[in-house]
């Protein structure tokens, strides 16, 4: 089980939050993978359902993202287009899913990527002249077994993955940090990325104090604009009144499957089967 959020906000970039927790196929629950990586620029994605299928779709697109000789130096403002890369990329992602072992394609596997979109959808009857096109952020789901890219593209969308989304309780405090009559984007005048920082302890919050098993109060987000993607997380200090501080801190965390198949040799845990 698992919780991958992808954010749009108005101020032309995009964010993903993805929680820790793995169960295993003896129902064992752990703290203790990262679910969203940078894929290339300017593109973020994370996964839910099968970690071992999951990887596989991740370094898929990793690779076919790295960028072309072509592309200049690191500091270019050259990207992918997100929709573009969804569709090239499903084929890919269908074929990786139906070699997969059936015990893992029976916890099936879904990917959400926000990426920083340069292309102008204005239909051109109403493009005001002049105006030049900002980039944006835009949201695509895809799911097994045919990765049909499902796109948002309008400013304050959020998309959901994994068992998280159909927790109604979390879903509407999501709703919260969306509503612009709410006073949170306010935050985001006050420093770049506190926007997503804040729906991140909004995680943490109602996580911690309503707990569902398969979801974890640790998340990590990712951030992504036009010439920069970065990473955070919602580690914080809690001082509760009369009593000493709480440090609420991320756990160790697999980064690669390679990483997760040690850990797990480590406890001696099975990594077949596990899901995000």
């Amino acid at each position: 089980m698992t919780w991958v959020i992808g954010a749009s906000s108005i101020f032309g970039y995009g964010a993903i939050m993805a929680d820790v927790r793995i169960t295993f196929s003896n129902g064992d629950e752990r703290d203790m993978l990262q679910k969203a990586y940078p894929l290339g620029p300017y593109i973020i994605g994370g996964f839910a359902g099968s970690v071992k299928i999951g990887f596989e779709l991740l370094h898929s697109l990793q690779y076919g993202m790295a960028p072309p000789a072509s592309a200049g130096p690191p500091v270019s403002i050259w990207t992918w287009e997100p929709v573009g890369v969804a569709h090239e990329w499903q084929p890919i992602a269908k074929a990786i899913f139906a070699n997969a072992e059936p015990g893992e394609q029976a916890l099936q596997s879904h990917i959400l990527m926000v990426g920083i979109s340069h292309e102008d959808l204005t239909p051109d009857a109403v493009k005001a002249p002049n105006v030049i096109q900002r980039p944006r952020a835009v949201i695509i789901r895809m799911m097994s077994p045919e990765f049909k890219p499902l796109v948002t593209n309008r400013p304050l969308s959020v998309e959901h993955i994994g068992s998280g989304a159909f927790v109604d309780k979390y879903v509407d405090l999501m709703k919260h940090y969306f509503d612009p009559m709410s006073g949170t984007l306010q935050a985001e005048t006050a420093a770049f990325g506190m926007w997503p920082k804040m729906l991140a302890r909004g995680i943490r919050q109602v996580v911690s104090d309503d707990p569902v098993g398969g979801i974890s109060p640790h998340v990590h987000i990712l951030v992504c604009r036009s010439g920069q993607m970065f990473m955070m997380n919602n580690d914080t200090t809690i001082v509760p009144t009369g009593k000493d501080p709480i440090e609420f801190k991320m756990p160790k965390v697999a980064q690669s499957y390679s990483e997760f198949l040690a850990m797990c040799s480590a406890t001696g845990t099975i990594a077949a089967g596990a899901r995000s």
